[in-house]
């Protein structure tokens, strides 16, 4: 068996985008504002060796550029670049240069949630259907048990992606899709996480607003925080053209820089080319999913959104969520094993929004996020009042790990307990991740049978192939000798094949990061008419030669 890189990725545990009836924020009661903290003092000289340990650190996480920003006290007490925007180039990060946050989003989809939940107008034990009477999965009674509580909790079964999202379609069509797959796990029967159930959440939202699900983020969330150099979308912020329009997919425009973003302070991401060199890659829409990994943001922005979480809900005098609205997202709603690496131990627990765990007996919450070429990392210990925010421009099979390391530096400094040798430690982790990925790949290229044919010629190969979803089409062509793949829609996913051994081909994608997400294989099936049959994508689904 051939291990595809998406297998890869999952073996070494890479982790895991006019209101009808507007309401006010809302209203601020002194009664039930937390009470206000001292004056922070000391924080500065506390954290006053992160700057260089960042600096001495940087060349071993193989990144161009990285933001961060640290708040206590309800004070931001560290917000620097470091590094650059993009390879080559001698633009600098700043705080408030703009990162895709990926999956970060989940906590802004919470939140938006929440807000309808304070006004009266959604409860997190609502059924989808009562706000999406459209909504279907395969299975009629989980479709009409499933909540906005389980969306959130990534405790509704749903498949993580469907990958119809490879195709340019919007957001509903790729929910209706998933009345098709039979991949639906159990209802409330564990840990699934769902990058689908946060899109439909999104959904609910626009549908109980009548606006976009990015408009009622902006107007509940971002503009009471202060976050106005944030946004919801890579469209907020660049042309279309130069957007990668689909997951996996390439930008219209081919190569981008930042000198497309003229007047906007952007970092480039970063991914590898098949030599394993840094290539710059364009920003990625996720918008067909809006709600798990759409939003644009800057540490300067981000911690607002970590000090409003801090202080359960409140923001510069007055409530942008209820206490008891965000105290519910961080409530533990499903067991799971956390990501965080200096935790106490492995055991932990999602909320909505945010995943649980302990660091020196403190509850600490965090979420990453992995747009291709942008890890990014929010992590937050609401008892001590301490929040950190990490941004990054380059991919690595260890996404999270220098963030982690950064979080876990101040965590210890601020708590005033014995440090240890964080980057150390993540350099020994990251050193076994990278002999994992190396073992995989050497068994990849062992499995491969040398001295076969394709049973037909390259010219039989191409056509249009249609899959049992309608998710549809996919066009194979023949380019200069080689097989050329692509999904329907300008910027959708694209690349090209060479041959493997048998009816097999290596599938090298034109978007992706190169890395966990560079190249998977295709297996074509010849009918008994000697004609080919099907086409098996591995994780992009099955598809039957149409014609």
């Amino acid at each position: 068996m051939i291990p595809s890189a998406v297998a890869i990725a999952a073996v070494l545990a890479i982790a895991p985008p006019a209101v009808a009836q507007q309401t006010a924020v809302a209203a601020t009661s002194a009664s039930r504002a937390p009470a206000t903290r001292a004056p922070t003092t000391g924080a500065q000289d506390t954290l006053a060796g992160l700057e260089a340990y960042i600096r001495e650190s940087m060349p071993d996480w193989d990144v161009p550029g990285l933001a961060v920003a640290v708040v206590y006290n309800d004070e931001v007490v560290f917000a620097e670049g470091f590094g650059v925007k993009e390879m080559g180039r001698d633009d600098p990060v700043d705080a408030h240069t703009l990162f895709q946050i990926g999956s970060v989003t989940k906590s802004f989809a919470a939140g938006a949630i929440g807000a309808l939940v304070d006004d009266g107008l959604v409860g997190w034990d609502d059924p989808a259907v009562k706000h999406l009477p459209w909504f279907r999965v395969r299975d009629p009674w989980v479709t009409r048990e499933m909540t906005v509580r389980d969306l959130l909790a990534h405790r509704s079964g749903m498949p993580g992606d469907a990958y119809p999202v490879l195709a340019v379609m919007d957001a509903r069509q790729a929910a209706e899709r998933l009345r098709l797959p039979e991949n639906q796990a159990p209802l409330r029967q564990g840990f699934r996480y769902s990058n689908q159930a946060y899109g439909v959440a999104g959904l609910i939202v626009e549908a109980v607003t009548g606006v976009s699900w990015g408009h009622w983020v902006r107007e509940r969330l971002l503009l009471p925080l202060e976050m106005h150099e944030s946004g919801t979308s890579p469209y907020d912020v660049w042309d279309g053209p130069y957007v990668a329009s689909t997951f996996l997919g390439v930008a219209p425009a081919g190569r981008v820089s930042i000198d497309d973003a003229p007047g906007r302070n952007v970092a480039m991401p970063h991914g590898v080319d098949r030599n394993g060199e840094r290539r710059v890659l364009p920003w990625q829409s996720y918008d067909n999913m809006q709600a798990a990994g759409s939003v644009v943001s800057n540490v300067a922005d981000l911690a607002n959104w970590m000090r409003m979480h801090v202080r359960r809900g409140f923001f510069n005098g007055e409530f942008v969520l209820e206490d008891s609205t965000v105290s519910e997202m961080h409530a533990p709603q499903v067991a799971t094993e956390h990501t965080f690496v200096f935790a106490d131990d492995h055991a932990g627990a999602y909320g909505m929004g945010w995943t649980r765990a302990t660091f020196h007996d403190r509850l600490h919450l965090s979420h990453g996020g992995g747009i291709f070429g942008f890890p990014a990392y929010v992590a937050m210990l609401p008892e001590v009042g301490a929040g950190v925010a990490v941004l990054a421009n380059g991919s690595m099979w260890t996404p999270y790990y220098p963030h982690q390391e950064i979080a876990a530096w101040v965590f210890a400094r601020l708590l005033g307990v014995e440090p240890r040798d964080w980057h150390g430690e993540i350099m020994a982790r990251t050193g076994i991740i990278h002999a994992q990925v190396e073992e995989a790949l050497a068994a990849q290229d062992a499995a491969r049978i040398p001295g076969t044919r394709p049973s037909l010629s390259l010219e039989d190969y191409p056509g249009t192939y249609e899959d049992a979803y309608g998710s549809g089409p996919v066009t194979v062509a023949l380019s200069d000798g080689r097989l050329v793949l692509h999904f329907d829609g300008p910027g959708a996913f694209r690349g090209d094949m060479e041959h493997w051994h048998h009816d097999v081909f290596r599938l090298y994608f034109d978007g992706g990061d190169g890395q966990a997400y560079g190249s998977s294989f295709v297996t074509f099936t010849i009918g008994s008419d000697g004609g080919i049959d099907r086409m098996d994508l591995g994780f992009m689904g099955e598809y039957r030669k149409a014609g």
